[in-house]
């Protein structure tokens, strides 16, 4: 029976539409089958080079993110050095301070006793009160420039430890900052070798794509 401006298929037996008659596709022609065949051949070889792309750029991925943990181990590790070092070297200067006063020190007990030697001297000889006199001056003279280079040699080592102490702080900070950026990359090599692992399932589990003309 036609309707007008479209046609419709009844059965046979009962009048009703046939729709699966009706829904059937054509038939392909034989000569198009070997394109087909090489169409979804070609598709499938897409397939698996975009796969094995993929690993080859997650397999990079988790290389990249371990090269990056054992940098950020190294930083740390040179950091723990450094602060060690540092230590050290403030420890060895504080001694040399305490060594520098201490001879300083004694050097102006000695001063002193030699003046006051001279002093008794003169007291007991007043003939020799000239050689005295000069004998206390130099005695003087030798206590104030020992004082003078106790004071130098203590600013001088207070001097070296600070700077010593303002080293090590800004080395360990350095240390710290390129910790940190190794952490981040890290972070971000592990997350781009997640993202590539999961663009992988989704290929590999999406159905293959023809191209049919």
């Amino acid at each position: 029976k036609r309707v007008e401006g479209t046609e419709e298929v009844t059965s046979e037996k009962g009048g009703l539409p046939d729709t699966q008659k009706a829904m059937e596709l054509p038939p392909v022609p034989a000569e198009r089958l070997p394109q087909i065949l090489t169409e979804m051949e070609e598709n499938i070889r897409a397939a698996v080079e975009a796969a094995r792309k993929a690993e080859e750029v997650a397999r990079s991925a988790k290389e990249a993110a371990v090269a990056a943990t054992k940098a950020s181990g190294e930083t740390a590790k040179r950091a723990q050095e450094t602060r060690e070092v540092g230590d050290k070297v403030v420890q060895s200067v504080t001694r040399a301070v305490g060594e520098a006063a201490a001879k300083a020190e004694e050097m102006a007990k000695e001063a002193s006793a030699a003046a006051q030697g001279a002093a008794r001297k003169a007291q007991d000889a007043e003939n020799e009160a000239g050689i005295a006199a000069q004998a206390y001056k130099r005695a003087t003279a030798l206590a104030k420039e020992a004082a003078e280079t106790a004071a130098k040699a203590s600013e001088d080592a207070t001097a070296k430890a600070r700077e010593a102490e303002q080293g090590a702080t800004k080395a360990a900070d350095q240390a710290a900052k390129l910790a940190e950026k190794a952490s981040t990359a890290g972070k971000e090599a592990a997350s781009l070798k997640s993202t590539l692992q999961r663009s992988s399932v989704l290929e590999k589990t999406a159905p293959p794509r023809e191209k049919i003309s």
